[in-house]
């Protein structure tokens, strides 16, 4: 289950990029045929004639010296070359390239943007159509995640899987602005949810000890390989379209999971579906030579079918916000998982904007991810998830702020603080992920995440058009970047810390749940040890379980039964 959790992981990062499917390579204005009188001593010299060609009718931006991309001078070019004109009139007049343009492709290769000419006064169409890719998430994402809650986290896995791998191949063969961006829309509404339930549903299987290692080992191996090797693979194939239908080809390895990767027990339960669970509990016990004593089994079965008759077993988007703990969670789950994507998503486009190789730079921050990926798990549990999701988020702001201010000459500079950026960004995205799983209750789980998760693809469409602003100037992004990461990690404080918690299950639940905290609340003060643990885990679950209680006294206006409270302490 591992592997294939990993391979949705990762097909997540090379699926969307706009900077493999549309990169604008280097361009000019294409100069028409200009039919000129050569004896035959020039003919040998064409190189040299068409090199002076481009100079007198192409011209320069006056700040880079380069030549302009998309503007050409309006003068007749016969009469130009034919006069033996040393250099061209700053006087001319300017227009459009109305022939077209000619590409460097050295360094770069086919994309659509280039094959449709998607430059000048078209290069809004590549950000539009990212844009719309996210529009395609935002609204299908809480859908989706509200039928894992119904259906199971399976079959989703498996429909998102196929739908995305299907549009995105077929979006390999399209010549239009519209079909590539219809396709690239339907891609999108399966972005998110495809690797989400699948994080899910691993973590709903280890315990609190394991969880932080489960969520953070796959990345760090699977993404990290994926990021460093997605360039090279683009330039190797050097055609958008086939590296289209090979990175959305691996998509249809899904097909197989039914077979392979068992439904989650915890959502089995949760619905009542006793029987099931044991069963894939039991052949979990076996293949690890260990065994279910009936006691257990007993207790598995009537939890099951007190699920089954509880009305709390299909939960919606609504019931998080009807009481006030939920509700303030749930709020603070969205607003961080929105400044994460778009602080990640701006790093991610902006490395199209560090330094002069693009396939180096992304290789280079993409590689961030393994050592991020390691130190999000040493921090995770020393400082426990609600600071090291803070933390991250503040000082990733600082590296942004900082990046604005330094010259946009200083290259070096700006790339080392856009990897220490990209690194701090990873770590908090690497936590953010985790922390709706460990927050919200398992009744409202998947619909919980996927609304949370749609909320952040509405950053993923903002995301373009903020690192489009580079354009102006290559410090706005970096500002707005900057300012957003470290209010979203001040706010980020008010979330409960979930360190060696178990999860919740229920509503009542998640409204009871690590109650208690202060700011300041950090679960690995102070000497810890195996006995310690034991009782602190003890009395956490005691302190939770009365105010259950309390709660339920409070809303049902009567006093529990000593029957209840003794089921519920046992």
């Amino acid at each position: 289950m591992m592997t294939l959790s990993d391979s949705c992981r990762v097909t997540l990062c090379l699926v969307p990029s706009r900077l493999w499917y549309g990169e604008e390579a280097p361009h000019s204005s294409l100069v028409a045929p200009v039919e000129v009188g050569m004896g035959e001593e020039n003919k040998e010299s064409t190189g040299t004639w068409k090199h002076t060609i481009k100079e007198l009718t192409v011209p320069k931006d006056e700040t880079t010296g380069k030549f302009a991309k998309c503007k050409m001078y309006q003068v007749n070019f016969t009469q130009v070359v034919g006069g033996n004109m040393s250099g061209p009139d700053p006087t001319w007049p300017n227009t459009t390239c109305i022939n077209g343009w000619t590409y460097d492709f050295s360094l770069y290769y086919p994309t659509i943007t280039s094959q449709l000419n998607w430059v000048c006064e078209e290069d809004w169409k590549p950000s539009l159509s990212q844009s719309l890719f996210f529009v395609g998430a935002f609204m299908a994402s809480p859908v989706l995640g509200w039928a894992s809650d119904r259906w199971g986290r399976l079959p989703i896995i498996v429909a998102t899987n196929v739908m995305g791998g299907a549009a995105g191949v077929a979006s390999a063969f399209t010549n239009s602005f519209v079909a590539f961006t219809s396709l690239r829309f339907l891609v999108g509404m399966t972005f998110d949810t495809h690797y989400t339930v699948v994080y899910i549903l691993l973590l709903e299987y280890v315990s609190s000890e394991y969880r932080t290692i489960m969520a953070n080992v796959p990345i760090m191996i699977f993404l990290t390989a994926g990021l460093c090797a997605m360039p090279w693979l683009a330039l190797y194939l050097h055609d958008w379209s086939t590296f289209a239908i090979v990175i959305h080809a691996l998509q249809f390895i899904s097909l197989s999971f039914p077979w392979v990767v068992p439904e989650s027990a915890r959502w089995l339960l949760s619905k009542g579906r006793s029987k099931e669970t044991v069963d894939i509990i039991t052949r979990a016990a076996h293949m690890n030579k260990k065994s279910l004593t009936p006691e257990l089994i007993r207790e598995l079965e009537e939890f099951g079918n007190k699920q089954k008759n509880a009305k709390n077993t299909q939960a919606t988007a609504l019931d998080l916000l009807k009481t006030p703990v939920l509700r303030l969670r749930f709020h603070v789950l969205c607003v961080m998982w929105l400044v994460i994507i778009l602080a990640y998503d701006g790093h991610v486009r902006n490395s199209e904007h560090i330094g002069s190789n693009v396939f180096v730079s992304f290789t280079l921050v993409g590689f961030v991810e393994l050592p991020a990926d390691f130190l999000t798990m040493v921090l995770v549990e020393k400082v426990g998830r609600r600071h090291t999701t803070s933390i991250t988020l503040v000082l990733s702001g600082v590296a942004c702020l900082v990046i604005a201010a330094i010259p946009e000459t200083y290259t070096t500079s700006i790339m080392a603080l856009a990897v220490t950026g990209r690194f701090l960004i990873t770590m908090s995205i690497n936590v953010g992920q985790q922390y709706p799983v460990e927050v919200l209750p398992t009744v409202a789980r998947g619909t919980g995440a996927g609304l949370i998760h749609t909320l952040g693809n509405l950053t993923g469409f903002i995301s373009p058009y903020v690192v489009y602003l580079s354009k102006i100037g290559h410090y706005l992004p970096y500002t707005i970047l900057g300012l957003v990461s470290i209010l979203g990690g001040s706010i980020c404080v008010l979330l409960p810390e979930t360190l060696n918690q178990i999860l919740p299950d229920t509503l009542e639940d998640g409204e009871t749940f690590f109650t208690g905290q202060g700011y300041c609340y950090n679960p690995c003060a102070g000497s810890r040890n195996e006995d310690g643990d034991r009782e602190l885990e003890h009395h956490t679950y005691i302190d939770s379980t009365f105010q259950a209680l309390i709660s339920t006294a409070e809303n049902t206006k009567r006093i529990p039964q000593e029957e209840e409270v003794r089921e519920r302490v046992a």
